[in-house]
C-alpha cells in the first residue's frame, strides 16, 4: 500500500507517518518546508514540499497513492479571522476540500481526514447553547471544522470512500509547533500558567495514529468517529505534568470568565502590533466544549487499548526537552 500524507510534519501527521511504516507502507511526507523538518528527517520517506494552493499540486502529490490522509486542513485558531488580508475563512476551506475531493476522485484514491471533537459536540441546556453561539461568532474555529466534515460527509454519500476520525487533546511526542503556544514546556519550565477548572479528555497522538488506521482497514468510511483517552481535570493534568518532569509547579487558578477575557485581550493587543499572541483565547474556548461533547471514543472497539496517561506526558517532556523547548 502506497500512502501521501499531507502535513506529515504536524503533530498528527507525524505520527501517522511514523505508524504506516511501522505498518510496512510506503509512504510519501508533504509539507510546506523545502527540507524535511527535524521530526521527519530520519525517517525512511519520500518528502515532496509544496504549497496545498498552487494549481495542480494535489494531483502531483495524489497520483499512484491508495491512501491520502489529510493531516493539515484549516483550522483558524485566532480571533479576528473574518478581517483578514486572506479573506472569508470558510469560503477558503470550501475551495480547498472541493479540490481535494475531485482529486481523490479522479485518482480513485481512498481519503483519512483528521476532523476535531468539537463536531461532535451538543449543548443541552439553554445557557450552553447561548454559550455555543458567542463561540461560534467568535471564532470561525468551529465553523470550519463543521463545514469542512459536511463537505467530507456528503462526498461519501457519493462514492467517495472516506475515513473520519475525531480526536480530542493530543499529546506525546514529535510535537513541531511554535514553543509559545506548547503548555507542557511552559510549565517544565516554570513559567506561570493560568489554569481553570475544567476536564479535558487527552489522547496520546500515537493512538489517534492507530485509531485512524484500523477506521481506515475497518472501511468506517463516511461516519465521523471519535477518538478520545483519558479524561482529568486541569488542575490534575498540571501537577502529573510538574511531577513527571520533576519542577516545582508555577500554576495560578483564575475564573474561567477572567482567564478567557484576559486572553482575548492580549489577542487583541498582540494583533494592534502585529505579533501573534502567546496563547490564543481559542484553546480556552475549546477547553469549555468538552463539557457538551456527545459520544464515547471508538479506540476499544478498533481493538486499541489507549495508553497509559504517564507514558504519553513523559515521552512529550522528553520530546520538548530534545528539541530545546524546555
Amino acid at each position: 500500500m502506497r500512502a501521501v500524507v499531507i502535513g506529515a510534519s504536524g503533530h498528527i501527521g507525524n505520527a501517522l507517518v511514523r505508524a504506516l511504516l511501522d505498518r510496512k507502507y510506503e509512504v510519501t511526507a508533504c509539507g510546506r518546508r523545502s527540507s524535511p523538518p527535524a521530526n521527519l528527517a530520519d525517517l525512511a520517506v519520500r518528502y515532496l514540499p509544496g504549497d496545498f494552493d498552487r494549481p495542480g499540486q494535489l494531483d502531483r502529490w495524489i497520483a499512484g497513492h491508495d491512501l491520502v490522509i489529510d493531516a493539515a486542513a484549516p483550522y483558524p485558531i485566532d480571533a479576528f479571522v473574518l478581517a483578514d488580508r486572506n479573506g472569508d475563512p470558510i469560503a477558503q476551506a470550501e475551495r480547498r476540500t472541493r479540490r481535494l475531493i475531485d482529486s481523490l476522485f479522479k485518482h480513485n484514491a481512498n481519503l483519512a481526514y483528521i476532523s476535531s471533537f468539537v463536531t461532535l459536540t451538543h449543548p443541552r441546556s439553554n445557557a450552553q447553547q447561548l454559550q455555543m453561539r458567542t463561540m461560534r461568532l467568535a471564532y470561525p474555529y468551529f465553523e470550519v471544522k463543521e463545514f469542512i466534515e459536511a463537505q467530507i460527509v456528503d462526498a461519501a454519500r457519493h462514492g467517495l470512500r472516506a475515513v473520519i476520525v475525531n480526536p480530542t487533546y493530543c499529546l506525546g511526542p514529535w510535537d513541531l509547533r511554535d514553543r509559545q503556544r506548547c503548555l507542557l514546556p511552559a510549565l517544565v519550565r516554570g513559567e506561570p500558567v493560568p489554569s481553570i477548572d475544567g476536564t479535558l479528555d487527552i489522547i496520546d497522538v500515537r493512538d489517534v495514529a492507530a485509531g485512524l488506521i484500523a477506521a481506515t482497514e475497518a472501511k468506517l468510511y463516511g461516519k465521523p468517529t471519535m477518538l478520545g483517552g483519558h479524561k482529568i481535570s486541569t488542575r490534575q493534568l498540571f501537577s502529573r505534568v510538574c511531577e513527571i518532569a520533576g519542577v516545582t509547579r508555577s500554576v495560578f487558578r483564575t475564573p474561567s470568565s477572567l482567564a478567557l477575557a484576559g486572553t482575548y485581550l492580549v489577542e487583541v493587543m498582540s494583533r494592534m502590533i502585529g505579533q501573534q499572541a502567546p496563547l490564543p483565547s481559542v484553546a480556552l474556548v475549546i477547553l469549555a466544549t468538552f463539557d457538551f461533547a456527545i459520544g464515547e471514543s471508538a479506540l476499544l472497539e478498533l481493538g486499541i487499548t489507549p495508553r497509559p496517561l504517564s507514558e504519553t506526558l513523559a515521552d512529550a517532556i522528553k520530546w520538548y526537552r530534545q528539541i530545546g523547548y524546555c
